[in-house]
């Protein structure tokens, strides 16, 4: 999805303005009696007095440059499934139901175009998908082509027992077209080496925050800006978020329990408050002056934010107007009694049989400063891995690239059809939608994470703001800074 998809939305409105610019010339405003009202075109693709025809210049969209052939062959694709949607990725046949038609008319794609077979192979779920993926390789059988891994699991072990290509080193690859994320590659690369792929095949799994606008129209009186304006003018801060909450907590019964009550904000208190940390341009694992990698939200440069995000979190858990367990018995936003809720991306589609009119936000900023990095949203399901060792090593470089080009519409088809009116039909909606991909991102620390995988260090803003929790920021890394920097640094030591 992402730009190229809008860069086709630019092309539409760029000749849209193109008629409404040549029908004016017919109306009111015209040019004085006597004068020739005709236009020109310029060489920038503007109107000028004089011509008889307006010419619109646009930008050529990419195309992999990959000859039609028939390798006549099968892909073999392995897709990790605890936490990745299988059916988003392959599917059988057609069901004539939308995702289905999308996902199945990419490969019909594929398979007119070079003659591959995209053959579908699920994986056991997380650290036990590994060693089958690791015994595939060193056996040289040739029976997984991708695999769609885990976010950490499994990945430390690929990469130093060499089972993984480096994309970097592969010519079929146009990592600067617009259907790659070349950036957030580059941020969990190793000294140069791009060992995982992320792509628009990549079926984006973040977190977002839902809200319920029926609840938040009770309130409007109070806002300066709409909701929207406030992304889209860098207001829509963790501040702004927690007042938004405040606004909306209701004692229903009226008894002082909460059992029933209206919420500002539910949350399943642990793996999206991860993303609370990464939202706030603070990052697991950073580079240091000296260019080595250490924990990354207690530097000089960071520990102050991760302190007020540390505080500002664990009293919003402890407030009455949220409900955050470690559990998913919390408010969903489906019920009506939560005015914002802190959702898996890919939970949308569930949401679509509610009678609960509900709208898509962002992950907010920590505060108007961090307008130059703009909003963050941590990636939550897997990467592309291409084994070190294939059968036809040409062929399935040529179907991973071109997965990513026709996987445009498989992404429209779960953002705009699946999603249907309540997003697709709401401009908005759709707008943050867009933010959201264009802005999501991984963390070292998160990719590595097993390298250090016994301190938690992952989970920390979640363990640190969890009712019961005796420990505070700075007793936390005290117990696990060492260890962690000295894992990364052995780790880092195998690439130089």
């Amino acid at each position: 999805m992402g730009r190229k998809y809008m860069k086709k939305i630019v092309k539409l409105t760029c000749l849209l303005l193109a008629v409404l610019m040549l029908a004016s010339s017919f109306v009111g405003c015209g040019a004085p009696a006597g004068e020739d009202q005709t236009t020109e075109s310029k060489a920038d693709g503007t109107a000028e007095a004089g011509s008889d025809a307006f010419e619109e210049t646009t930008e050529e969209e990419y195309k992999p440059d990959i000859e039609q052939k028939n390798y006549g062959d099968e892909f073999y694709l392995w897709v990790m499934g605890d936490v990745n949607p299988g059916r988003y990725y392959w599917v059988k046949e057609s069901s004539n139901e939308t995702m289905s038609d999308a996902v199945y008319g990419r490969q019909e794609k594929i398979r007119q175009h070079i003659g591959v077979e995209i053959v579908f192979s699920g994986t056991e779920s997380e650290d036990r998908y590994s060693g089958p993926f690791k015994t595939a390789v060193k056996n040289k059988d040739g029976s997984v082509d991708l695999l769609i891994s885990h976010v950490y699991y499994g990945i430390e072990g690929f990469i130093t027992g060499n089972y993984l290509t480096d994309f970097s080193d592969v010519a079929e690859f146009n990592l600067d077209a617009d259907y790659w994320k070349y950036q957030f590659m580059e941020d969990i690369g190793l000294n140069g080496h791009l060992y995982l792929g992320f792509n628009d095949y990549n079926i984006l799994y973040t977190h977002v925050i839902t809200f319920n606008k029926e609840l938040l129209s009770k309130y409007e009186d109070q806002l300066d800006e709409s909701v929207y304006s406030m992304v889209d003018n860098y207001h829509w801060t963790l501040d702004k978020m927690i007042w938004l909450a405040s606004l909306a907590y209701v004692d229903t019964t009226a008894d002082g329990k909460t059992d029933d009550d209206t919420y500002g904000l539910t949350c399943y208190q642990s793996v999206p408050f991860v993303g609370f940390m990464q939202a706030s341009n603070i990052n697991l694992v950073d580079m240091d002056e000296s260019g080595n990698y250490v924990l990354g939200f207690y530097t000089d440069q960071t520990k102050q934010r991760m302190s007020d995000l540390v505080d500002k979190l664990y009293n919003l858990t402890r407030s009455d107007l949220t409900c955050f367990k470690n559990n998913w018995e919390f408010p969903q936003i489906t019920s009506g009694r939560a005015l914002m809720q802190v959702s898996r991306s890919l939970d949308l589609e569930n949401y679509m049989s509610s009678d609960v009119d509900f709208g898509v936000l962002p992950f907010p900023m920590y505060d108007e400063n961090q307008k130059d990095v703009g909003y963050r949203h941590l990636q939550w399901g897997g990467y592309q891995c291409i084994p070190s060792y294939l059968d036809n090593p040409e062929m399935t470089y040529e179907t991973t690239e071109l997965l990513a080009y026709y996987s445009d519409d498989v992404n429209i088809a779960y953002y705009e059809k699946l999603l249907g009116k309540k997003v697709a039909d709401a401009p908005d909606d759709r707008r943050m939608l867009d933010v959201v991909w264009d802005s999501v991102c991984s963390d070292f620390g998160q990719t590595y994470f097993t390298v250090f995988y016994n301190t938690n260090i992952l989970y920390a803003l979640p363990n640190l703001t969890r009712e019961g929790t005796t420990e505070n920021l700075a007793s936390y890394v005290a117990q696990r800074q060492s260890t962690v920097n000295r894992n990364l640094k052995k780790f880092m030591a195998r690439f130089k």
